[in-house]
């Protein structure tokens, strides 16, 4: 477990950065060339911009400069599943702004459970996304995605949009990325798997092995994406889990999965919640700014009260001596505000 608080970061840049700066001001007092002068600021400016850009999250809003492309349900082949089990829905995928730019290199591809809340405030149920482009798009402008192709450009992401209606009194959501052992999530697994994945393959310029295909999700979207890589190992290589609401089901089947199933998977899982004499807040007033959904309360409860299947999951990790990285971030909520705070953590996981 590592503990990363952005005011760990901070002090420790600073420590880093400081004797630069002060040498900075130093030399200028000395030389008063002005290009030198007007260098060494440059710099300096440089060096806080950086500082100010790498600690301040959430990431930029919007597509930052790529562009979204919709896949019709209607080219989806929904008639091999029973509509009752899954509804037919359009996908969205977003491309980088690389794609268009080198039209001669191919592009890992992340998969994103509750599409629809990942890059766009305004198209999120809560008014907040997780910033998700931004952040890809400051990481590659960073260098710091040396694991997705020869130049280091944010994946392309296909973004799956939970189902919102009910089936009786049950969201539909919950049936599609809960108990892993009922058909209707095996049957969102097996569309992910064996129908959307070829259909990206076929249009885009994907790196189609495993190794280059990950998926993400928070909550049950986070259980939902380890599903994925557990029922569809030779498929899917990489899994994020942000505060994962893992469920028994789930726990056993790892448990029970032969090692060499895990081998060569990377597994990443956060979680926020209350830890020693870190506290969520009962109120966080940023989280009652949006238009949509103000009156949401951030849920402040819930990732304290998934930690029992998160330490279960550990367990079952352990105990078959499968690599993982687990982040735990005291007092954060269980929304998109706390996920797109962190949302570099899991993509450095995956492609860093």
């Amino acid at each position: 477990m590592r503990l990363r608080s952005k005011q760990n970061q901070l002090w420790l840049f600073l420590f880093t950065a400081l004797p630069y700066i002060l040498h900075c001001h130093a030399y200028n007092a000395g030389n008063s060339s002005p290009n030198k002068i007007h260098a060494i600021r440059a710099a300096k400016r440089s060096l806080l911009k950086t500082l100010e850009e790498e600690l301040n999250g959430p990431f930029p809003d919007g597509l930052n400069g790529g562009r979204l492309v919709t896949i019709p349900a209607a080219n989806l082949s929904y008639h091999r599943y029973d509509n009752n089990v899954l509804p037919p829905r359009d996908i969205q995928v977003w491309l980088p702004k690389e794609y268009d730019e080198h039209p001669d290199v191919p592009f890992p591809v992340l998969y994103c459970h509750d599409g629809q809340n990942a890059i766009e405030d305004s198209a999120s149920w809560t008014g907040y996304s997780w910033r998700l482009a931004g952040a890809l798009a400051r990481l590659a402008k960073r260098k710091k995605l040396k694991r997705t192709n020869d130049i280091s450009s944010p994946p392309i992401v296909v973004l799956m949009p939970c189902a919102e209606e009910r089936v009786g009194p049950i969201p539909r959501r919950h049936l599609e990325y809960g108990d892993i052992s009922q058909t209707f999530a095996q049957s969102h697994a097996d569309f992910v798997a064996l129908t959307l994945k070829p259909m990206v393959d076929s249009i885009f310029r994907t790196m189609p092995q495993k190794e280059h295909t990950s998926v993400i999700g928070s909550s049950l979207g986070g259980q939902a994406s380890l599903h994925l890589l557990l029922r569809h190992p030779k498929l899917f290589g990489k899994a994020a889990c942000m505060s994962p609401a893992f469920q028994p089901s789930i726990v056993t089947s790892v448990a029970t999965t032969p090692v060499h199933t895990f081998r060569d998977k990377t597994i990443y899982i956060d979680n926020g919640g209350d830890m020693d004499d870190v506290k969520v807040a009962f109120l966080d007033w940023s989280d009652h700014f949006s238009a949509r959904h103000w009156w949401n309360p951030g849920y402040w409860w819930l990732d304290s009260q998934l930690q029992p299947g998160i330490d279960a999951m550990k367990l079952a990790l352990d105990m078959k001596g499968i690599r993982y990285e687990y982040m735990k971030f005291a007092g954060g909520r269980h929304n998109e505000r706390g996920w797109a705070a962190r949302i570099d953590k899991p993509l450095l996981s995956l492609f860093g």
